[in-house]
């Protein structure tokens, strides 16, 4: 799990309103499911290039569609989701367009 002081302190760096514990819940939630996501692809291209270690290449090798895909769903799973946290989600998918 990521410390949430270090994720507070990341959102705290891109505004100046206040954040509140929730929205530092959800957004760690939701950096844990990008994390299971791209590690099971990664593990993937590992497997796939016959190897029991996921180096970084295999990160770099995801297939952007299908975690950006992932990513948005994520985004759109709740309409209580802070906007903070949905700006951030939608950041992290057009970089990988």
């Amino acid at each position: 799990m990521i410390p949430k002081g270090t994720i507070k302190r990341i959102m705290k760096k891109h505004t100046d309103m206040n954040i509140s514990s929730e929205a530092v819940e959800e957004l760690s939630n939701i950096l844990e499911e990008i994390i299971v996501i791209t590690t099971k692809t990664a593990e993937e291209n590992a497997r796939a290039d016959n190897r029991k270690t996921i180096k970084a290449r295999d990160i770099k090798k995801c297939d952007k569609e299908r975690i950006r895909e992932k990513i948005i769903e994520l985004a759109n799973r709740t309409e209580k989701m802070n906007i903070l946290t949905r700006e951030f989600l939608n950041v992290i998918s057009s970089e990988l367009e």
